[in-house]
């Protein structure tokens, strides 16, 4: 475990900084945009020794920022529970934009395809309209019984409808971080922090199971 992320300048400040920024006035200083999104993906685990990202400047993301920032795209900015249903066509659409545009610039004379993760941590950071499916996420829908191992309309709309039974207890904990934090969350990161930690605790159990066996 690495520091609590209540210290300061905890490596979680880094969404917020992002997001924070994508905001406000993201096209009054590109560089800032770019810079911005290139921290936050990298203290994300986007810039590790597998990534492709990792070889690349913070200019890589000049069309994504260019994209995400477009007026088309306004409407899904921070995005309520009741309207990622309704919009979810359009969200979508900017998901497989961002997909294209990672495609071409990170391949490298082979079909690679940037990973669900990589995308959806570019919109949880710009627009938070879509929780980051990493790994521990991932986990937190399967321990949910959501679909976890794809990422489509119908198994997002699952997830949607699982918030939306639970949209009181969702809520009253978005208003209490958004509270401290001084700026308003978006509901997407509340449910990507819900699940994240859900995957993080099944998988340290596991480890410490599998801790207890081998010293039997």
């Amino acid at each position: 475990m690495g520091p609590d992320p209540k210290t300061p300048n905890h490596r979680y400040k880094s969404w917020e900084h992002c997001y924070r920024y994508f905001s406000g006035d993201p096209r009054s200083d590109e560089e800032k945009a770019l810079l911005h999104l290139d921290s936050y993906l990298a203290s994300w685990g986007m810039k590790r020794g597998s990534t492709r990202l990792l070889w690349k400047d913070y200019e890589v993301h000049k069309n994504v920022v260019n994209i995400v920032t477009n007026r088309r795209y306004l409407s899904i900015h921070g995005i309520t529970l009741e309207d990622s249903m309704r919009m979810i066509d359009l969200i979508f659409q900017l998901k497989y934009i961002i997909f294209r545009i990672y495609k071409r610039i990170l391949s490298d004379k082979d079909s690679y395809n940037p990973s669900d993760t990589l995308v959806t941590k570019v919109l949880l950071g710009t627009i938070g309209c879509f929780p980051a499916y990493d790994r521990f996420f991932r986990e937190g829908l399967k321990d949910k019984g959501l679909p976890w191992a794809t990422l489509s309309k119908n198994n997002f709309r699952k997830l949607i409808d699982f918030c939306q039974n639970h949209q009181d207890e969702f809520e009253s904990v978005r208003k209490e971080i958004s509270h401290n934090a001084g700026f308003e969350y978006p509901f997407m990161k509340i449910v990507d922090m819900y699940f994240w930690q859900i995957g993080y605790e099944a998988f340290e159990a596991e480890r410490r199971e599998k801790r207890g066996e081998a010293k039997v």
